[in-house]
């Protein structure tokens, strides 16, 4: 009854707008879907191309169908991606990428670049000078017609030399999967990830050459992207059937590198708040039950 008054408490907060522009609050425990609530509020949208501008729109009645751009939030969806092709294709992480480009994108990865590895792509810690809060770089590739070639251009200072922020990265990991499944990477993710979750509402923009955003644009509902979620908690299983292989789950949500005084995985942030971790590294911990977790996603 306690635990009903406070999500009650949490609802009637959100709606006397005590916290900025919540559109939806899902809170799943032990198997069961204990809150799910949805707001009024703000449909605006970002001009990628145009400056990533954020382009003011007006509110709106946000409900469990309407689609909701989850920003970077993708790059843990390609981390995740990652992982089952990786096993699906009997490769490592530990791969250099020159072995894996597609022949007309290979010669244009030169001098230290040439020892990357997947690894060095999937942590931030890949090497090329790229600032993307001070500086344009992130402009200029959504600007440019090639992804991977804009990322190639940059200088890099060699593997693990620093970490940066780097929303190219993403996208050249889905660039290379799609190349070695030989398929479409958004028809085999509907084959692999989405199909299985039941997740068949939903819009991810592609890149100019053809594979989904691996860093941004990927629209879900609230209900999907907790799917996700409880996957991850859950170990990479989904209702009795395995989704991610269980050892790239450990990988994936385990401290890989360390920027800005925070851990970082596979395209997954490692924090505390409060001292009470928001990963979900802590649920899969020798088990598969989350009976013990509550994880609150709101957006």
């Amino acid at each position: 009854m306690a635990a009903e008054t406070g999500l009650e408490r949490l609802a009637a907060d959100i709606r006397a707008a005590k916290f900025k522009d919540v559109h939806s609050v899902l809170v799943y425990k032990s198997g069961d879907l204990l809150l799910e609530e949805y707001f009024t509020g703000s449909s605006d949208h970002i001009d990628f191309e145009g400056g990533i501008k954020r382009i003011p729109g007006p509110e709106v009645a946000w409900n469990a169908d309407r689609l909701h751009y989850v920003a970077s939030v993708t790059k843990a969806v390609t981390g995740i991606l990652a992982g089952i092709a990786l096993d699906e294709l009997g490769l490592s992480e530990h791969t250099l990428i020159k072995d894996l480009l597609p022949p007309d994108l290979e010669p244009s990865l030169l001098g230290k670049a040439r020892s990357l590895t997947l690894h060095d792509l999937l942590t931030m810690t890949a090497g090329f000078r790229w600032d993307e809060w001070t500086s344009d770089d992130l402009v200029k590739l959504w600007q440019s017609d090639d992804f991977a070639k804009t990322l190639f251009s940059k200088e890099n200072m060699g593997a693990g030399s620093e970490w940066r922020y780097n929303s190219a990265l993403p996208n050249l990991v889905l660039r290379i999967l799609e190349y070695r499944l030989g398929k479409p990477l958004q028809v085999w993710a509907d084959e692999r990830l989405f199909g299985p979750l039941g997740i068949h509402n939903y819009r991810w923009d592609k890149q100019p050459t053809g594979p989904p955003e691996g860093g941004a644009r990927l629209h879900l509902t609230p209900r999907d992207m907790m799917k996700i979620g409880v996957t991850v908690l859950d170990g990479g299983m989904w209702q009795g059937e395995r989704i991610i292989p269980t050892e790239w789950v450990t990988k994936m949500t385990r401290h890989q590198a360390s920027p800005e005084g925070a851990g970082y995985g596979y395209y997954f942030w490692l924090r505390e708040v409060g001292g009470v971790p928001i990963s979900p590294l802590t649920a899969m911990a020798g088990s598969r039950s989350i009976s013990s977790q509550m994880r609150i996603w709101s957006w």
